[in-house]
């Protein structure tokens, strides 16, 4: 009976492995316009394989800037993990100003 107590627990054990796993987090960095026109790197904790879905929900979603001004996402340019580099020239240089 208890080998099959144990056999049970290892069992689920490796199956809760198998689903923490699969949620596997990873910072990213987007470089986004405002509704005012202002340009904003911001930063997220998503899910890989939910990166596609995350940005495209970003038009339109209110954030906060360091400042405390709110603003609405116009568009997204460009979104990387944080250890790469953007393509963008602008976001580059934005990148470099930005405290991390």
């Amino acid at each position: 009976m208890s080998k099959l107590i144990y056999a049970l627990f290892f069992l689920a054990l490796a199956g809760f492995e198998g689903e923490v796993l699969a949620e596997e987090f990873q910072d990213y960095k987007c470089y986004v316009e405002s509704s005012y026109g202002d340009e904003y790197l911001v930063f997220f904790k998503w899910n890989k394989k939910d990166v596609s879905r995350q940005m495209m929900a970003l038009p339109a979603k209110q954030l906060t800037d360091k400042m405390g001004k709110k603003y609405f996402v116009k568009s997204i340019d460009e979104c990387v993990p944080v250890d790469k580099d953007f393509i963008s020239t602008k976001a580059k240089k934005l990148d470099i100003q930005t405290s991390k």
